[in-house]
């Protein structure tokens, strides 16, 4: 039986439809229960169904890996299947293709106190049973509240009300274009200007900015253009509308017009000609990728939704546009607010937005804090649920300021067993935040695979790191915290607040018998200099970049005990002594300065009487460079710090000269101040 009346099922969607609104549905009850009552609106509304849901009882379902596989599409309803494992990520995506007019319905428990989803097994470290319980459906519980979606109820037994008093409230809303005109103007603008001023589009979902590169390249019909995407499905929206002005027929095809269709691969290793390069949903590409982008093409247009829940997320804004800030100073950036899909005070974004804090904004404090006057707390993940106000905050800052984060992070925050939560504050405001993930303590079994390489239980990174990396399995005993995240409100920093943060952590650690506490990070070199002024060592550097932020991931530790401190010292002086060789075979190509930062913590040495005579030769030009080369090379690894008083460029001299970093712009240029550079430092180092 219907748990609603189609009568009032029809008003609703005639309702929103007029108000070009979308509405959250839940169906609340056993499994079998809300897929019969999904099949009957499937069969009432006989439309466009979008079903997320690994259930074989469900009609057309799917379960996209990946979130470029929802992305980029529209449709007029969507079902998700919260018995199959509730992933922020892909309820965001999926309900921003709902077109206007349309329902995202969500099939859930009607008790969730006791409800673990599949979910809960992607942040489950390695050794922790399931709990009988998830915070997140608790905080979720609550914000509906708030939110008052449309329910529907196994236990209600009869027809329920499909009624949205906001509907009878709210009168007819008219489509503004404004936005989307301008950012029509601004994409000819770059496609017909000048070379190299890229543009960026940032726009929430629905506001149109997919539509506006498709009738861009209406308007632009003697231009050759490309348009890029990790998949050609995530692109129908643009090529719908370049159909609709055109007047020709989308097949789904790679060509239409004077537009072609190519994924970013292909794109690098062809490097086709075009005239202009539009590349949609910019987020979900590896940023190196859309830098070298930039090096191939003159003239490009990137899009991108912000709300965090695409891939590189932050990633895009923070690297990606501080990037394009220094190296194309012409750059133009342009944000879509307004929607164009639904109209303003859309019920489902709304709802959305609050169930997953994806409009969260930071405040912004003072400008100066008295350290002294600084709260510092280790938070427990439940009073979270009792302090909104906390939570947002929290929440907000960690968003802000780390590179890689989606909607997952809120369900991480809550409901990750073996983190902790540290937080700063003044009076009410956060100030600094703080993740630790609890690691080790593994059995013996797993310890030993782990010493050969057999295994790599998760969420014991950095335990299974140091086991991997010394070969010893007895390591896997300690106990070990990984610092997570650390952030700090960006207008306080360099203020002190973090290494405050920090040695909050640590004597708490300490105090919990912690052995080790490490991070990993993808390595620059100002990041590098914080960790390191805090005592902590470098004992690897990933082989491979980031695929977001294009940089190795650096492993820094520090021993919080005379076991862990003798466990750390291993590691790091194993580390120093092979990195040289490494810089100048494996890491050759990274920025100089992080090479440099990396080589200050390799040991200081003294010069030798010959070596010291060969450079004085080499000062008074009684001999040439070579003749002095190794003498040259061994002191200045004896004391790379000596690079430090040297301007960029010539570290960036002296390094290639010796063979350790590559990264020299011009290297004719730089043969002729080689040997000027290089003797000034030699008698920098004589005195």
């Amino acid at each position: 039986m219907r748990a609603y009346k189609q009568s009032e099922l029809a008003s609703l969607l005639s309702g929103l439809t007029q108000r070009r609104w979308r509405q959250l549905l839940l169906l609340r009850g056993e499994p079998s229960w809300c897929t019969q009552q999904l099949q009957y609106l499937q069969q009432d509304t006989d439309s466009d169904w979008f079903t997320l849901s690994k259930s074989n009882h469900c009609v057309d379902n799917q379960w996209p890996e990946h979130l470029h596989q929802i992305l980029g599409q529209e449709h007029s309803f969507v079902a998700y299947d919260c018995y199959s494992g509730f992933y922020a990520d892909k309820v965001a995506a999926a309900a921003g293709t709902v077109k206007a007019g349309g329902l995202m319905v969500v099939m859930l428990p009607e008790n969730t106190h006791d409800f673990v989803d599949p979910g809960i097994n992607k942040i489950l470290p390695y050794g922790h049973p399931q709990p009988e319980s998830c915070l997140f459906w608790r905080w979720f519980e609550q914000q509906l509240v708030d939110c008052k979606p449309l329910s529907l109820c196994q236990s209600a037994q009869t027809h329920q009300a499909l009624t949205y008093q906001s509907l009878a409230a709210t009168p007819p809303s008219s489509q503004d274009y404004s936005e989307q005109e301008q950012a029509i103007a601004m994409i000819i603008k770059t496609a017909t200007g000048r070379a190299n001023r890229p543009l960026v589009l940032s726009a929430d979902r629905g506001r149109g900015k997919s539509a506006a590169l498709g009738i861009s390249a209406a308007k632009l019909p003697d231009k050759d253009i490309i348009l890029c995407a990790i998949q050609r499905r995530s692109l129908d929206s643009a090529f719908k509308h370049l159909a609709e002005q055109t007047q020709l027929d989308a097949d789904n095809g790679n060509q239409l017009a004077n537009v072609r269709f190519m994924p970013p691969d292909k794109l690098i290793s062809e490097q086709p000609q075009c005239d202009v390069l539009f590349v949609d949903e910019a987020a979900t590409i590896p940023i190196p990728i859309l830098k070298q982008l930039l090096t191939l093409y003159p003239r490009v247009v990137f899009a991108s939704t912000m709300a965090g829940y695409e891939g590189s997320g932050r990633g895009y804004t923070l690297r990606f546009l501080d990037f394009l800030k220094k190296a194309y100073k012409n750059h133009r950036t342009f944000n879509m607010f307004t929607p164009i899909r639904f109209a303003n005070g859309d019920p489902l974004e709304q709802s959305i937005n609050r169930l997953l804090l994806l409009d969260m904004r930071t405040p912004v404090p003072a400008q100066r804090v008295d350290n002294s006057e600084v709260e510092l707390l280790k938070v427990p993940a439940h009073s979270l649920l009792t302090d909104a106000v906390l939570l947002e905050q929290c929440f907000s800052l960690l968003v802000l300021a780390h590179y890689q984060t989606s909607a997952n992070d809120l369900r991480q925050l809550l409901d990750a067993p073996a983190q902790h939560l540290y937080i700063c504050r003044n009076g009410t405001k956060v100030l600094g935040v703080a993740l630790v993930s609890m690691e080790g303590e593994l059995d013996q079994d797993i310890s030993s695979s782990i010493a050969i390489g057999q295994r790599r239980p998760q969420g014991h990174l950095l335990a299974q790191s140091m086991i991997n990396m010394s070969g010893d399995a007895q390591l896997g005993q300690l106990s070990y915290a990984r610092i997570v995240r650390i952030a700090i409100v960006p207008e306080l920093h360099h203020q002190g607040l973090g290494h405050l943060l920090l040695s909050f952590i640590e004597q708490d650690l300490r105090q919990s018998q912690v052995a080790v506490v490490g991070t990993s990070f993808g390595a620059h070199a100002a990041l590098l200099s914080f960790w390191q002024s805090a005592n902590y060592r470098t004992i690897k550097l990933g082989s491979k970049r980031d695929h977001v932020s294009g940089e190795h991931s650096a492993l820094m530790v520090k021993g919080l005990n005379s076991l862990g401190t003798s466990s750390v010292t291993n590691l790091n002086q194993s580390w120093c002594q092979d990195m040289p060789l490494l810089l100048s075979h494996c890491f050759n190509d990274i920025a100089p300065k992080l090479t440099l930062q990396l080589l200050k913590e390799a040991p200081t040495r003294p010069l030798t009487e010959a070596d010291r005579l060969c450079l004085t030769r080499f000062v008074n030009n009684e001999i040439p460079l070579n003749l002095c080369y190794g003498a040259l090379y061994r002191a200045i690894a004896g004391n790379w710090s000596l690079l430090f008083n040297v301007d960029d460029e010539a570290q960036a001299l002296i390094l290639h000269t010796l063979g350790i970093n590559k990264r020299v712009v011009d290297l004719q240029q730089s043969k002729k101040q080689t040997n000027k550079v290089l003797i000034a430092l030699a008698s920098q180092i004589l005195t």
